[in-house]
């Protein structure tokens, strides 16, 4: 049965992640898409991995891994950005913003402003499914916030977790760890909880969420660029977030 879930729970964001790039490619075409999904996926990942890398949390006994965390991580999240982006161009623009862009019509016509409050929206509405997702994946033990050394093992399973195999349940000796331990009181991870999870994880996805649409959406904007250019620009962009974000998001330990 952990088996069951946990396979299910993997292969179907997988499937949601595939169903997304599909859907995204069929209404804005291919350049588009895989500069969007590549880039979310990357900046997720690079982030992610450093996350696990410094000991905040582990990603243990998922199928497909990407170094120190699992494939679904940045799959599962640059779907859940696209869907969110979709209900909020839906909601607010009643049509694409990549064919007439009508943000103009939005707060007297700056750009800027109605970007910022659609990667506002975006970013409020991913929150509430975070609020809601995080604590149900965290009772079934998809990731782990505690101290790996305080996990319980019994007979080679870990006890009441939704796993079978220890694969990745500890953080590997690396510079990264050695850099940010000083940042752990005595080892422990963010005191804060809600839900019983760190409150830095949904300040996170809330910072993380804006970040990414606001930049999306800028270059999106830019209907006299290339497609070449908008690709470079937001992966140079995406270069810049990697650092800055990781820094800012993982030394807190409120």
């Amino acid at each position: 049965m952990p088996f069951f879930f946990k396979a299910t729970f993997e292969f179907s964001l997988l499937f949601l992640f595939l169903l997304c790039f599909i859907h995204s490619t069929n209404v804005y075409g291919l350049k588009r898409t895989v500069r969007e999904f590549t880039a979310g996926f990357f900046l997720t990942a690079c982030c992610e991995s450093v996350g696990v890398l410094s000991g905040a949390y582990v990603y243990p006994g998922y199928h497909f891994y990407l170094f120190s965390i699992p494939i679904v991580n940045p799959a599962s999240w640059i779907s859940l950005v696209y869907i969110v982006m979709a209900i909020t161009n839906r909601f607010f623009l009643k049509e694409s913003y990549s064919t007439n862009f009508l943000l103009k019509r939005l707060y007297n016509g700056s750009l800027l402003v109605s970007i910022f409050v659609l990667a506002l929206v975006d970013s409020s509405l991913a929150l509430v499914i975070d609020l809601v997702m995080d604590p149900l994946a965290t009772i079934y033990n998809w990731w782990i916030w505690v101290n790996p050394e305080d996990v319980r093992v019994v007979n080679g399973v870990v006890d009441n977790y939704n796993f079978d195999t220890l694969t990745h349940l500890t953080t590997p000796d690396n510079p990264i760890a050695d850099y940010f331990s000083s940042f752990f009181y005595q080892g422990y991870r963010y005191p804060t909880r809600l839900f019983g999870i760190p409150l830095i994880n949904f300040i996170a996805w809330f910072v993380f969420v804006f970040v990414f649409a606001f930049q999306f959406r800028w270059v999106e904007s830019k209907l006299n660029w290339s497609e070449f250019k908008k690709t470079i620009v937001l992966w140079v962009l995406m270069l810049v977030d990697v650092p800055f974000l990781c820094y800012l998001l993982i030394t807190p330990n409120f």
